[in-house]
């Protein structure tokens, strides 16, 4: 009976938390679909953030060299 009831509480708990990011996800698509297209890049970055990537601006610097001398 106690597995029963905290499962049904995971359930509605995991479902209340859901609901509140996707208004704003929303809002935000309609306003890229309109023509705003930073409205558009900033879905773009959520999503990638959302699963673990990194932006260009996140990225760590290049310390490379910047050519490569050529040895024959």
């Amino acid at each position: 009976m106690r597995t029963g009831i905290a499962l049904i509480v995971l359930t509605l708990t995991v479902a209340g938390c859901g609901h509140r990011y996707a208004d704003a996800w929303y809002a935000r698509k309609a306003q890229c679909t309109n023509g705003d297209f930073t409205a558009c890049s900033e879905i773009g970055h959520q999503a990638r953030a959302a699963r673990g990537g990194t932006t260009l601006e996140q990225a760590p610097p290049f310390q490379g060299p910047l050519s490569t001398p050529i040895i024959d």
